[in-house]
């Protein structure tokens, strides 16, 4: 007679027949239904894995994307210092323009908890004010200055009233919580005088610092930048 053992230990299922086709209707029908039940366990054993998967994947690209996105707006906060050094403004405009730009998005706060992880107003309100206002600066400040008008190039000549040196300190880290002195960083500067009356404390190279002397005119070359706001394209 044939054998019909079924046996789950090690998840496995024997089936042990001289010919299976002299097998009872019943133990085809059984035979079908355990092997059913043992597909049905391996699904949901899939099913378990590419949950804890998608989970993983997901928690790596959140976090990647927070890294990114602290990465802009440090590069952003960058990038609109440098330029703002070149460009002819005072400083309340860059941070008005910012400022209207950020009330105008606030209802949108929330859509910054992927990054603080948190459903706290505040917190969020206060992640919005940053990123957008950053991103906000460098795209007035680098779209003034990368679009400005080359029709209106044209050489103003300064007065030179005052030049100067600031002296920072420069720091290195020799091990957690361990900082050592590491020598001195100079920045040069140029306080001058337009024809218009307005002065201006400019940013300048250590060359340009040396060939200046005060009480002396400079020429610098200006454009008109794509909001209007000048921009020195050389002499700095």
């Amino acid at each position: 007679m044939p054998m019909i053992e079924f046996a789950f230990k090690h998840k496995l299922i024997k089936l042990q027949s001289d010919n299976y086709l002299d097998c009872s209707f019943f133990d085809n029908i059984s035979f079908i239904y355990y092997l059913m039940v043992e597909l049905s366990y391996l699904f949901g054993q899939f099913c378990i894995f590419a949950d804890i998967y998608y989970n993983i994947m997901k928690i790596i690209f959140i976090n990647t994307l927070r890294i990114l996105m602290i990465l802009v707006i440090m590069i952003s906060c960058g990038v609109a210092y440098v330029v703002y050094e070149d460009t002819l403004a005072a400083w309340w405009i860059p941070v008005g323009v910012a400022l209207i730009i950020v009330i105008a998005t606030i209802p949108f706060y929330k859509g910054w908890i992927w990054l603080t992880t948190m459903d706290n107003k505040v917190i969020n309100c206060c992640c919005h004010l940053v990123c957008v206002g950053a991103i906000s600066c460098v795209l007035f400040f680098g779209g003034n200055y990368w679009f400005a008008d080359s029709a209106s190039t044209h050489e103003e000549e300064v007065m030179v009233q005052k030049k100067y040196i600031e002296t920072h300190k420069k720091t290195r880290r020799v091990g957690r919580h361990r900082y050592v002195s590491d020598g001195v960083r100079k920045e040069y500067y140029l306080q001058v005088a337009f024809e218009n009356g307005n002065v201006e404390t400019l940013h300048v190279s250590p060359s340009t610092y040396n060939k200046t002397k005060t009480g002396r005119p400079k020429i610098l070359t200006l454009q008109k930048g794509l909001f209007g706001l000048p921009v020195i394209t050389k002499g700095l």
